[in-house]
């Protein structure tokens, strides 16, 4: 895979190449490559290093995939813009990077050889079970990072999650605040409740047009309808442009002969090897010896891994590491490698790691692929390549018609590109490119929705451009009263009902506090009454609101204590709190007390660690540019 990636650097797919990395310099010019503009840089600098505005985007990236994943499209557009998660990724960022260099300070490190371990064992990089080394080359670069950009990353993150480790793992919980915390989760409580249905007195209760009349002239900001405006969009990209181009047959052939001319191919070795690690160098050289006698005696090599190979990621695979290109491993290793014959084993290497027995399992020579073969990406090459001019070319073009009419309409037939015509859309967006904030942002802005004018270009992204014209500015307005009528009925009979709860309840509530029995005061009234025993607070039987006030309440000795609440059916509760026992930890399983300990534990480190955050913070040179 790797060495394909390689050979497909050269002909069409390096025109296509350039034609990409030409694109910045339409929008920012020669400069853009190496500053980036607004983007390039530092975004921050925490005690004097940098966090570059590279990584910022990647956070902001990140952000926006896993928001959209998890919540589509419910999420308003502007919610999802650089400038609204900026901020959060960036903070995040400043954290990891104060975790780092407390760490740091702190002698926290981490060993190559952990790190192997945990990229030879991920999942991700693995090929039927094994690593793979192409598709680890492959994948790291296509996350933006080199193989050593990544493994540093990787470092880092584990030294950052050592240092929160440390911080959570050094807290602890005594036998007495365990004991306090066990008296408050675990108490229960007696009460009595009388319910006030909201029901019948919604379906007695009357409200006149004159009383919705004047609700919504005293209201008028509550129905307030957002100004929204009708657009259309051009937009040119690379992609439409591209399926639009015909290439022929003699121009696939011409370009695979061009691209044969330039082929080349570099060999890929698979390696297994069998490390050894040891306190010392006298030990090292016995098991060095005792694998080596074994190779000598006839063992299989895969048997000697399995039985004295120290690298656990590999051992039960026979030792095998998959593929190297020349570039996977440290560089004494892929010398040794780059000597041997297939079937070779290597004298002892020596690494970071420790010492690596390496045999030579095979090398694969990429042969030149068939014009059949490679008939089908050099198809997609050309004609990638081919848009790529011709949406730089348009591009001037869209910049200065849009400049120079104020007709989108005329802008798309000169250019034969399509219209596009959305419903009406507020400040938050619409659907398809109107939930794009850069599009709302410039539907809304002066030039477009006063003056009329068409936006100027807005970038996309690397491959795609659009403008943006409003055709018809519809202003807030209050809602006709026919449209919000029924609305306020409802709101207004919602509130009378209330009110005459809460007028009846006075008298109920009295007969309760002058210590009359529950049950007789409920019949007299024709309501419904409970009672309950040793009730702890997340009793999922009981309404959330009703348990609330339930342990809302004070203590009680001799006299009980009252109290009302509005539950979620909208019914009005009347409590008589009668008895409170607190929680006993002798009276808890032991399975039980531990769980409750560790939860403790979890809350109390988190408290800690958000502490020790603030600390750092407070201690730091931050600088935000």
């Amino acid at each position: 895979m790797l060495q394909n990636f390689r050979d497909n650097l050269k002909g069409t797919v390096a025109i296509f190449l350039v034609g990409i990395i030409s694109v910045p310099f339409i929008f920012f010019g020669v400069d853009s490559l190496f500053t980036g503009g607004a983007q390039a840089g530092k975004a921050a600098e925490v005690n004097g290093e940098a966090i570059a505005n590279t990584d910022v985007e990647r956070a902001i990236r990140i952000q926006r995939d896993q928001m959209t994943q998890r919540f589509g499209d419910q999420l308003p557009a502007d919610f999802l813009s650089d400038e609204k998660l900026r901020g959060p990724a960036l903070e995040g960022l400043v954290d990891r990077q104060l975790k780092i260099q407390a760490a740091r300070d702190g002698r926290m490190t981490v060993s190559d050889k952990v790190l192997d371990d945990l990229i030879v064992s991920a999942p991700t990089f693995q090929t039927n079970g094994q690593f793979d080394a192409q598709r680890f080359t492959y994948m790291v670069q296509s996350m933006g990072y080199t193989p050593a950009g990544y493994r540093e990353m990787i470092r880092q993150e584990i030294i950052a999650q050592q240092y929160g480790s440390a911080v959570a793992f050094s807290g602890f919980v005594t036998d007495q605040q365990l004991a306090d915390f066990v008296k408050i989760s675990e108490q229960t409580r007696d009460f009595y409740y009388v319910t006030l249905p909201v029901a019948p007195v919604l379906e007695a209760t009357d409200v006149s047009q004159d009383e919705v009349q004047a609700y919504y002239d005293a209201n008028q900001a509550r129905f307030q309808e957002p100004e929204k405006v009708v657009a259309k969009v051009v937009e040119l990209n690379v992609a439409d442009l591209a399926a639009k181009v015909e290439i022929t047959d003699a121009q696939v052939a011409a370009q695979y002969e061009q691209n044969m001319k330039a082929f080349e191919s570099a060999p890929v070795r698979q390696v297994a090897h069998i490390l050894v690690e040891a306190e010392s160098e006298d030990a090292a050289k016995d098991k060095l010896a005792e694998v080596r006698a074994a190779l000598d005696a006839g063992e299989e090599f895969a048997e000697v891994a399995k039985r004295l190979s120290d690298d656990i990621g590999t051992k039960e695979f026979g030792g095998d590491l998959g593929f190297t290109s020349g570039d996977t491993f440290p560089e004494p290793f892929e010398q040794a490698v780059a000597a041997l014959a297939v079937g070779e084993v290597s004298a002892p290497v020596q690494t970071d790691a420790g010492f690596h027995v390496i045999k030579l399992i095979g090398i694969d020579e990429a042969e030149k692929p068939s014009l059949e073969e490679e008939a089908p990406l050099i198809r997609t090459a050309l004609a990638d390549s081919t848009a790529q001019q011709r949406f730089v070319e348009l591009l001037e073009e869209l910049k200065e018609k849009a400049y120079n009419t104020s007709d989108i309409n005329e802008v798309a037939e000169d250019l034969a590109l399509t219209v596009q015509s959305f419903p009406p859309f507020t400040r938050s967006g619409g659907e398809g490119l109107a939930a794009d904030p850069r599009i709302v942002k410039a539907a809304f802005s002066a030039d477009v929705l006063k003056d009329g004018h068409i936006s100027p270009v807005i970038e996309l992204n690397e491959t795609s451009v659009a403008i943006v014209s409003v055709t018809e500015h519809i202003p807030a307005a209050v809602k006709p009263l026919d449209e919000v009528s029924d609305l306020i009925m409802a709101q207004l009979k919602d509130e009378k009902a209330k009110a005459a709860l809460a007028e009846r309840s006075v008298t109920v509530m009295a007969r309760l506090q002058a210590g009359e029995d529950v049950e007789a005061v409920a019949k007299d009234a024709g309501l419904e009454w409970q009672v309950s025993y040793g009730v702890k607070r997340a009793d999922a039987r009981y309404d959330r609101a009703l348990l609330q006030q339930v342990f809302d309440l004070p203590r009680v000795d001799d006299a009980p204590g009252f109290g009302q609440v509005t539950v979620a059916s909208g019914d009005l509760v009347l409590v008589k709190l009668t008895k409170v026992a607190d929680g006993s930890l002798d009276q808890l399983p032991e399975e039980q007390r531990q769980a409750l300990k560790n939860r403790l534990a979890y809350q109390l480190a988190g408290a800690e660690m958000a502490a020790f955050d603030e600390a750092l913070k407070a201690s730091a040179e931050i600088s935000i540019y």
